[in-house]
Order: structure tokens, then C-alpha cells, then sequence
């Protein structure tokens, strides 16, 4: 056939033509592989799984055989879609998007694929056990070549996590400068330097020197007592003069029975103010029991201010990243004081009740 004689309108009709009758091969295929699957032909020929199988006799590609595996076992339950796909209506594409939403939804012809697996994915249900899953796959590798002059990095994340990661790295590689040939090099470059960027930064740190000032001490020596650093350095009377002169200082008041100041149910997130009391509180490291981490301490309602939790040094703990995020988000456990109140352990909700 010289293609070059034959009319534009003619070459995209027997284009759409052959989809149709590659559609038609795919129902017979997924028929076939059902058979298939009926005899366990990938166990009888020692293979791990029938997308091995189909990877091995078709020489196609894993990620092709797993599809038609998954959608094959999808339409036994969809004769409808089945029917489609055998007479040509609807592509193979269409058809295993179509599959991945439960209940008949017809072959959602006003979206293009993309736009039915995007729908898919707003259907699909997402259990708390499949959600802690994706939670517990996490995993990174970091891989140098023999001198290290070179690194792979590679890895996946839960949905949340990875959409985190995209944001932040998204947004500071839109703010790079251009290099100075004008270009802005390749996306996967600007993302990788914003990587690199986010974990090595030439930023000064922040100025502000927080000052706890321990009113039973400090008023009747004359604040010869009672004064401390944020991190807990002494700080007498001239060094404080230094500090008030040159720095930009926070001021943080703790009454004689110990308590800083309270700030209730104004406001939800703890005030900078009240951040550094309970780091100094805690002794600027995680709260969990035997955990001595100081890295990337945050603070957490030990009522939820949902449910009426106040934003005060009593209903406030500190913990790590790890503890925080993994153990009391990810994983749903509940923070609980023991031991005096001064370290803090987790334990499993209590089972919510069922329906009706």
C-alpha cells in the first residue's frame, strides 16, 4: 500500500479501523487467558503468577501483561464490557478503565481514558488497612557508583506523601533563577536541584532568641536567677542586656507554679510563644518514652481541638516527626501521660461503633 496516494481522510478511518479489530483480538485474548487461568497453565509451566505467564509467551512488556491478567479477571464479572470490546465498540483502553469502577457506569464516553480512570480513582474505595499499607510500602534507595561521584535515587510513596514531596519540590523548582544561558534546564533536573537545595541551605538561621524568664527566681534576685535560653543556657544579667540589644527577643513568663502562659481555645495552632515553652518544658527533645530524638520536634493536642481540646500548656505534648506523624496519624494510635505525667506512651483507640 503506498500511503502517499491515499487521501488524509482515508489513512485516519483505516487507522481508527485497525483499533476496532485490535479490540476485537483483545476480547478473544482476554477469553483465552480465562480459559487459561480455568487450567492454571502459568503454575503447570512453573511460573510465579499468569502475568509471568503472559510476560514470557507474548514478549510483552510486565506492566502490558499484568493489565491484561487484571482486566481479564475484571470482565468476568462485567459480560456487558465484554461485549463491547468482541464487537469493536470500545478500545481495550476504554474498557479496562471502564472495569476498574464498580457498578455499571456504561463505557463513560464523555471522558477520554484519562478522564475514566480518573474517575476510577475518585470511586475507588480506600480502606484504613490499605491506607496504612501504602503507609508502610514507603521505601528509598540511594545508590553511588563505585566512587561515589555519582547517585541513583529511587523509591515510592503513600498517595499523601507523594503529593507532599511533588508540591514542595514543584513549587521551589518554579522558583529557581534561570541558568545564565537563559535556560532552566530539564524538569528532572530543577526537581533534583530543589532537592538538593531543601536539604543544604546557606540561609542563616532566624535571628529571634527566646528568653524563659522563671518569675519565682528571677523577681527576688533581681534577674540574677531564673533566666535561661531557649535551649536551656544560662543567662545572667549582662548577657541578657547583650541579647535585648542586639537580638530580636520573645519574652516567655513562667509563673512560680511552674506553668507558662496559657492561651485556651483562642486560637487552634500553638502561638510561636507557647511552641517554646513546651520545647523547654520537654527539654527540647521527643516526649515519647525512651525517645531522646530532638529532630524535627513538633507539638500535638492531646485532645484533639475538634473535640474541644484547648491550645495550653496541660492539653499539649511534644513529640518527633516519627511519633507525631507515623505513630499518632499514620497509625492511629492515642498519646497518653504516664509515669508523673512527664513521658508519654500510645496505645490503640477503642474499636469505633458499627453502623446502625
Amino acid at each position: 500500500m503506498e500511503l502517499g496516494r491515499i487521501s488524509t481522510d482515508t489513512l485516519e478511518q483505516q487507522i481508527v479501523e485497525d483499533e476496532h479489530v485490535i479490540a476485537r483480538l483483545r476480547a478473544r485474548q482476554m477469553s483465552i487467558l480465562e480459559e487459561l487461568d480455568t487450567r492454571q497453565i502459568a503454575l503447570a509451566d512453573g511460573c510465579r503468577s499468569l502475568g509471568e505467564w503472559v510476560a514470557g509467551r507474548l514478549d510483552v512488556g510486565s506492566d502490558t501483561a499484568k493489565t491484561m491478567v487484571r482486566t481479564m479477571r475484571r470482565l468476568q464479572d462485567r459480560p456487558d464490557l465484554q461485549e463491547e470490546l468482541a464487537a469493536g465498540r470500545a478500545t481495550f483502553d476504554r474498557v479496562e478503565a471502564v472495569s476498574r469502577i464498580s457498578g455499571d457506569a456504561g463505557l463513560v464516553e464523555w471522558a477520554d481514558v484519562a478522564g475514566v480512570r480518573r474517575e476510577a480513582a475518585k470511586r475507588a474505595r480506600l480502606t484504613a488497612e490499605q491506607e496504612q499499607n501504602t503507609a508502610d510500602d514507603r521505601f528509598l534507595v540511594l545508590q553511588p557508583n563505585l566512587d561515589e561521584s555519582w547517585w541513583k535515587l529511587w523509591g515510592g510513596l503513600d498517595g499523601h506523601s507523594g503529593s507532599l514531596v511533588d508540591t514542595v519540590l514543584s513549587e521551589a523548582a518554579d522558583r529557581l533563577p534561570d541558568l545564565p544561558d537563559g535556560t532552566r534546564g530539564s524538569r528532572g533536573w530543577q526537581l533534583a536541584t530543589a532537592l538538593v537545595e531543601a536539604l543544604v541551605s546557606d540561609d542563616p538561621p532566624p535571628g529571634q532568641v527566646s528568653v524563659i524568664v522563671d518569675a519565682a527566681d528571677a523577681a527576688p534576685s533581681g534577674g540574677e536567677a531564673g533566666v535561661f535560653l531557649e535551649p536551656g543556657i544560662r543567662a545572667g544579667r549582662e548577657a541578657l542586656a547583650a541579647i535585648l540589644c542586639d537580638s530580636q527577643t520573645e519574652v516567655i513568663a513562667r509563673a512560680s507554679d511552674g506553668r507558662f502562659m496559657d492561651y485556651g481555645r483562642r486560637q487552634r495552632t500553638a502561638p510561636p510563644a507557647l511552641k517554646r515553652a513546651m520545647m523547654a518544658k520537654y527539654g527540647h527533645m521527643c516526649g515519647a518514652d525512651g525517645c531522646d530524638s530532638r529532630n524535627r520536634l513538633q507539638v500535638h493536642h492531646l485532645i484533639p481541638w475538634s473535640q474541644g481540646g484547648s491550645t495550653d500548656q496541660g492539653n499539649l505534648i511534644v513529640l518527633c516527626w516519627f511519633h507525631h506523624q507515623v505513630i499518632v496519624h499514620e497509625r492511629g494510635l492515642q498519646p497518653y501521660l504516664h509515669n508523673g505525667k512527664t513521658r508519654i506512651r500510645f496505645r490503640k483507640p477503642p474499636p469505633r461503633p458499627g453502623p446502625g
